[in-house]
C-alpha cells in the first residue's frame, strides 16, 4: 500500500499522511517500512510517496481511524 492510498482510504491530504510517516521516521521507527518512490500527478509533475510494508501501514494506521483490514488489501 502506498501513501497515496492512505490518504484516499482515510481522506486525509497526501501531504499531511507524508508528514506524520516522516514523523515516524523521526521518532526511530525502522526505515524498511517505508521505501520512498513517486507518482506522476494529474500535472504531470513528479511527486514523493511512501511505500509500505504491511507492518508499516499497521504502525501508521494506528495512529489513524482505518481499520486493520484496509492495510491488508
Amino acid at each position: 500500500m502506498t501513501s497515496l492510498e492512505i490518504a484516499e482510504v482515510t481522506g486525509k491530504q497526501h501531504a499531511h499522511v507524508m508528514r506524520d510517516i516522516r514523523n515516524l521516521l523521526s521518532q526511530g521507527v525502522a526505515e524498511s517500512n517505508f521505501g520512498l518512490g513517486s507518482y506522476t500527478d494529474a500535472n504531470g509533475q513528479e511527486r514523493p510517496l511512501f511505500n509500505l510494508t504491511p507492518k508499516g501501514c499497521l504502525i501508521l494506521a494506528s495512529g489513524y481511524e482505518i481499520g486493520r483490514a484496509s492495510c491488508r488489501e
